[in-house]
């Protein structure tokens, strides 16, 4: 075991999922596109990156491809192979965890889990869902938990309550008169009084040693969870603290939040607050040319990717790599990802198009920020 060193799970199985359709039909929450050139699970990669992690695992609730593909070795984010690191993801866990087949019963549920955490030689680990992201330190929240006598360091936020409230994911915490967590209860449970509420960002610090009892005393119970929940439930029998972060966050909860955390990014003081801070966001870098604008080309107040040829207006939206837009069409308040062409004379106005999308010459589609239209992967649209 090396001393002081950190590794991370990730669960990639947010409840959330579905009510993200159809944007969450082929990938899971971390793997959407975000800011027209990140990943969500960017934010989580960086973070281990940041926090000196060699070894990472990713426990995904249906197929992976989507996040194996992005991730490959981990070597853009130093997770690639060593003696004792790297990336190790597990797919297909809803499965595993709703089966009845005897090799993934209760004494084997956990297996996985158990044996990564065994060969990682750390002595801390970090467990979080994939759902809320930002630039946390863990390297800080890491000296904070050393500090403290708690058994398990909680990451929280001071949110505005009308952020929590409402939002049946989210748990809020109680305190005690020494700031110890009594209770992580759902945002559904509480009397929200104040104007914030300290808000569960779902990232959890601990002693290998001490998830490894919660895995082993959860397999005789008999209990199944996706490990971020698993702790969760147990950390009503545990001494926990919390650590507050202050920064930005961003929850992908909805199709909605999803729309709004990346128009928010057109704000340059939170753009800046989300890339230019301390811990720099890594992503894999595609070495493409500079995205051409016709001489009818007309750009306000939006964030382009490279590789992109435009030839219409654009206003207030985010334009991902690889999308054509033609002559005379019209794109406001919206989200255009990858590779998708937009036709002559098109309009598009509170859209999200997800990647490979066609819209045909002419076609004309206006929702509204209550009424978000979107169009799933690889879908042509006709007039």
């Amino acid at each position: 075991m090396r001393m002081n060193k950190i590794t991370g799970i990730l669960s990639l199985t947010d409840p959330s999922t579905r009510d993200m359709q159809p944007l969450t039909t082929r990938r899971p929450v971390a793997a959407l596109p975000f800011a027209s050139r990140y990943r969500a699970i960017d934010f989580h990669l960086s973070n281990f990156s940041h926090a000196e992690m060699d070894s990472a695992a990713i426990f995904i609730g249906g197929s992976g491809r989507s996040i194996y593909d992005h991730i490959r070795s981990g070597a853009v984010w130093n997770l690639e192979s060593t003696l004792s690191g790297g990336i190790f993801t597990y797919s297909q866990t809803y499965m595993k965890q709703h089966t009845d087949d005897p090799h993934f019963g209760e004494n084997h549920f956990y297996e996985n889990q158990r044996e990564f955490l065994t060969k990682s030689r750390a002595e801390y680990v970090i467990v979080g869902g994939g759902k809320i992201i930002g630039t946390f330190d863990f390297l800080a929240m890491r000296d904070f938990h050393m500090q403290h006598d708690g058994d398990i360091t909680v990451l929280y936020k001071n949110m505005p309550v009308d952020e929590v409230k409402g939002h049946d994911y989210e748990k809020v915490l109680q305190f005690d008169s020494n700031r110890d967590v009594l209770e992580m209860r759902p945002s559904s449970d509480c009397d929200f009084t104040g104007e914030t509420a300290p808000m569960s960002l779902n990232f959890y610090m601990m002693n290998v040693s001490k998830l490894i009892e919660i895995i082993d005393r959860a397999t005789k119970e008999g209990i199944r969870m996706d490990i971020d929940r698993l702790v969760a439930y147990y950390s009503k029998f545990y001494q926990v603290d919390a650590y507050e972060h202050t920064g930005p966050i961003v929850n992908f909860d909805s199709i909605k939040s999803y729309y709004e955390a990346n128009m928010s990014l057109l704000n340059k003081d939170f753009y800046d607050a989300v890339f230019h801070g301390e811990r720099k966001i890594i992503t894999k870098v595609k070495n493409e040319a500079p995205t051409y604008y016709c001489s009818d080309a007309k750009v306000k107040r939006s964030l382009l990717a490279t590789g992109s040829y435009i030839s219409g207006t654009i206003e207030n939206s985010l334009i991902f790599r690889k999308v054509n837009v033609g002559k005379d069409a019209e794109i406001r308040d919206s989200i255009i990802m990858q590779g998708s062409k937009i036709g002559e004379g098109a309009i598009l106005e509170y859209c999200i198009l997800d990647k490979n999308v066609t819209i045909e010459p002419g076609v004309i589609l206006k929702g509204s920020i209550d009424n978000l239209i979107v169009i799933e992967k690889n879908k042509t649209v006709t007039a």
